[in-house]
């Protein structure tokens, strides 16, 4: 039974958890909603609840596993296994959830952002696969991301290393942040501001097949905005523009930054498609003054939105 072990992505909606056995092979997986509402303990329960479960699921007991890896939708203290802050899990604020849960379930747990916890699943065993330095962005709802420096993850001094979507890119395009500042990334390019977006502009008297697809205003998403687009409808058009003219500005900082220009990207909005992805690709390439010596590298994620699950688990720890 040795070799086995967790891993469990807390996100804003979905709490996803797989078992992994000793050479990172998948080997059954749950999840559940998230109530974003749900006090800390109450919170805990569900993890715990989906661990024992699929344990019992899978005939292994807590004895049976190496630990449990957990990725969070947060700022992450890692050496103290404490969430310094989260905006969509306000339960999660000030919560020493790596102590909580060890002590609830007697084995090694590890807390980590999701992001970060990505990326490493990414370099590891994915897309990032060979390369010693790469970013990893993810593009959902909101922005976030990973760094992968001299072959391991880089966490800054506080483990808050890797909050791509607060680079600034603009002083007059935006919303006002979730961070507090208007201009950043996220708030123009991410799920949550680009369906905010369209669904302002349809206020005002747009006429846009995107309402069509999503049936009212407060069901307006990327799914819709993707079907719009492959239309031409023209506010979809905008919006992929817009979002992928700011992203390339930010992927054009990190690289002037860190001198790195391995990008592998996933999430929600990567899957506006190509029309998208191209445009903020070329958008890079417009604004890099060295990628026509070294050109970057633009690569799919591997894992979608499992890859925070994949990461938590290999964050326990070397395989056998």
């Amino acid at each position: 039974m040795a070799g086995f072990r967790v891993g469990v992505d807390v996100g804003a909606t979905n709490i996803k958890i797989g078992l992994f056995d000793g050479e990172m092979a998948l080997q059954d997986q749950m999840q559940t909603l998230t109530d974003p509402e749900a006090d800390i303990d109450r919170l805990m329960d569900v993890v715990v609840g989906l661990v024992r479960r699929l344990l019992s699921k899978n005939d292994l007991t807590l004895d049976g596993i190496e630990g449990v890896g957990v990725a969070l939708p947060s700022y992450i203290d890692y050496e103290r296994g404490f969430v310094v802050e989260t905006r969509n899990i306000m339960s999660l604020n000030n919560a020493p959830v790596r102590d909580i849960l060890h002590e609830r379930l007697g084995v090694p747990v590890i807390i980590e952002n999701d992001a970060n916890a990505a990326a490493v699943a990414e370099h590891e065993m994915g897309a990032g696969v060979g390369f010693d330095n790469m970013i990893y962005a993810q593009l959902a709802t909101g922005i976030g991301g990973g760094l992968i420096l001299n072959g391991k993850l880089y966490r800054g001094i506080h483990g808050m290393a890797g909050e791509i979507g607060h680079i600034f890119v603009s002083d007059s395009t935006g919303y006002p942040c979730s961070c507090g500042v208007t201009g950043c990334v996220e708030s123009i390019s991410s799920g949550a501001y680009m369906a905010k977006y369209a669904t302002d502009r349809i206020k005002e008297g747009y006429d846009s097949s995107i309402l069509n697809y999503a049936g009212t205003l407060s069901n307006i998403d990327m799914e819709a905005v993707g079907k719009a687009l492959l239309t031409n409808d023209s506010l979809a058009l905008e919006l992929v523009n817009r979002g992928a003219e700011y992203l390339g500005r930010m992927f054009q900082s990190l690289n002037q930054i860190f001198d790195i220009n391995i990008f592998v990207y996933g999430g929600g909005v990567a899957k506006l498609g190509s029309r998208f992805i191209d445009r903020m690709i070329a958008c890079y390439r417009h604004h890099s003054l060295i990628d026509q010596h070294y050109p970057a590298q633009f690569i799919p994620a591997k894992f979608g939105d499992r890859a925070g699950m994949y990461g938590a688990a290999l964050l326990l720890g070397p395989l056998e």
